[in-house]
């Protein structure tokens, strides 16, 4: 019986032929083409600002979560690389950039040297109380607990300031907003009895929510500016970076010579450029003190997850005297979509 050479049996994917002299080049086209898409995609979802699109919907909002989308992409990158090596002219270009842009905020979660001791200590309490609805015993028993010397709420106006006042006895309480105005359009300010004879005034400011202006007692020569900057969405994210860059006024060096401090909602990170540029010659107390990446908005996603776009920022007189962090904590507020940014400095 005549015999037959076993037959040979291949698995997984069907054999490809190609073409002597075109298969390699149009591989390693393809190749180019995936790498470059890869690349491009992964630049512009990680690290916008870098090609000038973090001023423009939707990069504004990426650009706010980078930390998140840097960890979670690159680790998503990782995995399918092990799975499936042949994918990496797709991953590789991911984890590059998530690489860079994790360089990026890695430093921001660690503490710069605390300041010398001595100076008097001042404990400043900022939260956006969404429209007024933040719970007003929960913000008086925070400040009260804190020993907080200042209170600034943005999204605050005459209704939360009436409501505010009478559970803080001896505190003095101010508005930028007339009585008929909604809360969203205003910031209440409030100062313990130990911050002395600390005033209040509403800053001529072309920006869509009035500022304020905090001056003397507690805070000797220090102009501390309360602000709320419109959030980057349609309608106002082209006057988001304006606003922005309004802040040079208290942050640039070599402008006013007296101390200055800028608190309050900033609706903005040090992931844009446009903050970056506007607050340049301002230090973030937050990033000085190593807790920049916990995020103040939204307080219903978990705390691993969001933005801190609540900021507490500070710059020096000419003679390099003023305001330096020793602190932060970012603490859960009822009724506000925003955590508090509670600072201790010392001035």
């Amino acid at each position: 019986m005549p015999t037959y050479p076993r037959s040979v049996t291949t698995t997984g994917r069907p054999l490809r032929t190609r073409s002597p002299g075109e298969a390699p080049g149009r591989a390693a086209a393809r190749r180019a083409v995936v790498l470059a898409v890869a690349t491009l995609l992964a630049v512009v979802v990680l690290v916008p600002d870098t090609v000038g699109l973090d001023r423009v919907l939707p990069f504004a909002v990426l650009a706010a979560l980078r930390p998140d989308l840097a960890a979670g992409l690159g680790g998503v990158a990782l995995v399918l690389l092990a799975w499936r090596r042949r994918w990496w002219p797709a991953l590789v270009p991911v984890l590059v950039v998530a690489a860079v842009a994790g360089a990026v905020v890695v430093p921001r979660a660690v503490a710069a040297p605390a300041p010398p001791p001595g100076g008097t200590a001042l404990t400043v309490l900022e939260l956006n109380a969404f429209e007024g609805h933040a719970d007003p015993r929960a913000i008086a028993a925070l400040a009260r607990s804190q020993g907080a010397d200042l209170i600034v709420l943005p999204e605050s106006g005459e209704r939360m300031r009436a409501r505010l006042a009478p559970l803080l006895p001896g505190w003095r309480t101010w508005t930028n907003a007339p009585p008929s105005a909604p809360d969203v359009r205003g910031i209440v300010v409030a100062a313990a009895p130990r911050a002395g004879d600390v005033t209040a005034r509403r800053l001529d400011t072309d920006t869509r929510y009035p500022w304020a202006e905090v001056t003397g007692g507690i805070l000797g020569p220090t102009r501390l500016v309360a602000v709320h900057l419109v959030s980057p969405v349609p309608g106002w994210v082209s006057y988001w970076p304006g606003e922005l860059e309004m802040l040079r006024q208290w942050c640039a060096p070599g402008g006013d010579p007296t101390p200055a401090m800028v608190v309050g909602d900033l609706n903005a990170t040090g992931d844009h450029s446009a903050f970056r540029a506007g607050t340049a010659g301002c230090t973030d107390a937050a990033t000085a003190t190593g807790g920049s990446l916990v995020p103040t908005w939204r307080s219903s996603f978990p705390r691993w997850f969001g933005a801190q776009i609540d900021h507490v920022l500070t710059r020096p007189g000419a003679d390099g005297s003023g305001p330096r962090a020793r602190s932060t904590e970012v603490v859960a507020v009822p009724g506000s979509d925003h955590r508090a940014l509670l600072t201790r400095l010392r001035l």
